[in-house]
């Protein structure tokens, strides 16, 4: 189809499926990695229409540089999947145990992270860009029921409303952003509950799903902004 798609976190897991399923439609893909990884770098020899570029997206300076070469082509985006993002097993405990300091790179990653992406993407952007942030159920305030976990769900809350101030900022340009649950994946992120269940998804099948929703638009309602891997709306 040779839309232009951006994709972060292409390295492995969800990222790189999504890199490789848009390649195989006949995309063109800018993916952004906090280091390559023998898959990746097979799918770049497989795929001239895949150009890899390294960086931490923590790092300011980093971001601006690895979204250099697409400001400087003048080209302008289909697609953007903000999908990189971070968890830590130790965020599985009660407030007294909780290390806040380390929330930081939480928030630095899946809040902020998503949020340098964006800002040097907005000259590429133009009517009929779709935003796509992979978010969590976790990021509902309304639906919260975890009484654990403060860093990633806090962190997930922040891209949320990022997410929704940045589609105010561009409403009537004809920009959609979206946040998304791609629902419980078999990856590290997942962790080893997800690995045996039978209801967790592959990160393939995870993959296929997310894409559905970018490349049929038009089936998501106009006022759905925040919506699960079933299509279903979620509740800030």
């Amino acid at each position: 189809m040779n839309r232009l798609v951006l994709v972060t976190g292409c390295g492995r897991g969800l990222g790189y499926q999504v890199a490789r399923k848009h390649l195989e439609l006949g995309d063109r893909v800018y993916g952004l990695a906090r280091q390559n990884s023998e898959p990746l770098k097979e799918l770049a020899d497989c795929y001239p229409s895949l150009s890899v570029h390294l960086c931490d997206l923590g790092n300011t300076a980093e971001v601006e540089q690895a979204m250099k070469a697409l400001a400087d082509s003048g080209e302008t985006l289909d697609l953007l999947y903000n999908v990189a993002g971070l968890f830590f097993e130790s965020d599985r405990v009660p407030l007294e145990e909780a290390d806040l300091d380390r929330y930081l790179q939480l928030y630095n990653i899946n809040a902020l992270g998503c949020l340098r992406v964006m800002k040097y993407a907005l000259p590429a952007l133009k009517p009929g860009s779709l935003l796509l942030n992979v978010s969590s159920e976790a990021g509902s305030i309304a639906d919260c029921r975890r009484s654990q976990e403060y860093g990633y769900c806090m962190s997930k809350a922040a891209l949320n409303i990022a997410s929704k101030i940045l589609s105010n900022q561009l409403a009537g340009k004809g920009v959609r952003i979206l946040c998304y649950h791609p629902g419980w994946m078999k990856t590290d992120m997942g962790g080893e509950g997800a690995r045996h269940s039978p209801t967790a998804l592959t990160p393939e099948e995870a993959a296929r799903r997310i894409l559905e929703v970018a490349l049929h638009l038009e089936d998501i309602p106009e006022d759905v902004m925040f919506l699960d891997y079933r299509k279903q709306k979620l509740n800030w």
